[in-house]
């Protein structure tokens, strides 16, 4: 049975709430604003994105000078229930998580905040919200923490890896920070230069559309690329193979 307690978000713009403790875990995702929050003794800053993962009896409380506004959901166990039966999670000091660049907790959150109000009853897509809420959690404590402005250009990415114009270079510059100093951050986090990773993002998505049937010439269009010719050169150099002897490998034979 889904462990669920509660699903909620703060009724208007806080800027301070008093200290208070659950007898469940919970699992806030800031959504407004910037300022401290106290868990247990110890003080964490927070600003959007910031994931805070509080274990059950533990007291916690946040402060805003120009307010701010929270997703959240109370739950009995952190453990998945589309996964298989495993050791109950012993949480005794609080995560500290941020949401990804594509903010994925914070939609997740939001989509599961308006199935919980309107279902009179909990139902399968409550349940896969719920779960996919936990594997976030799950995969972003094993990762190590990334760097606000990786995770900004990180974003700007995959919001423009489609777009042949887009230059990483525009992206770097656009954050103000210098852009050796980024390059050398966002290698450090993710094993890649920035161009490799949008490189990384558009091959792998080009597979996708091969996969699909899309004729050569479209999947570059779509994927980024402007030159068909150069796309297969780029496609071979990282898979070993044309995009036309992928497609005809990884695509049964039509009837």
């Amino acid at each position: 049975m889904m462990a669920l307690v509660l699903v909620g978000a703060s009724p208007n713009r806080l800027i301070d709430h008093e200290p208070h403790s659950h007898d469940c875990f919970e699992i806030i995702v800031n959504t407004e604003g910037e300022g401290i929050a106290v868990i247990g003794e110890k003080e964490y800053q927070f600003s959007p994105g910031t994931v805070h993962v509080i274990p059950p009896g533990t007291a916690h409380q946040k402060t805003a000078p120009d307010g701010f506004r929270d997703i959240y959901m109370r739950t009995d166990t952190l453990n998945r229930t589309d996964a298989p039966r495993k050791k109950e999670r012993i949480l005794t000091e609080p995560l500290i998580l941020s949401d990804d660049s594509c903010h994925t907790m914070t939609g997740l959150l939001s989509i599961l905040l308006s199935r919980y109000l309107i279902q009179k009853e909990t139902d399968a897509m409550t349940e896969t919200l719920y779960n996919a809420v936990l594997q976030m959690i799950e995969e972003s404590a094993a990762l190590p923490p990334v760097h606000p402005v990786v995770s900004l250009v990180i974003q700007s990415i995959t919001a423009s890896y489609s777009d042949p114009d887009f230059q990483v270079t525009e992206a770097l510059t656009a954050t103000g920070y210098s852009k050796d100093h980024l390059r050398r951050c966002f290698q450090q986090a993710t094993g890649m230069t920035p161009h490799e990773y949008l490189t990384d993002i558009r091959i792998r998505y080009a597979k996708r559309l091969l996969l699909q049937r899309l004729p050569v010439s479209e999947a570059a269009m779509l994927s980024g690329y402007y030159d068909p010719d150069y796309f297969c050169r780029l496609f071979r150099a990282r898979t070993g193979t044309t995009p036309t002897a992928y497609q005809k490998k990884h695509t049964p034979a039509q009837q």
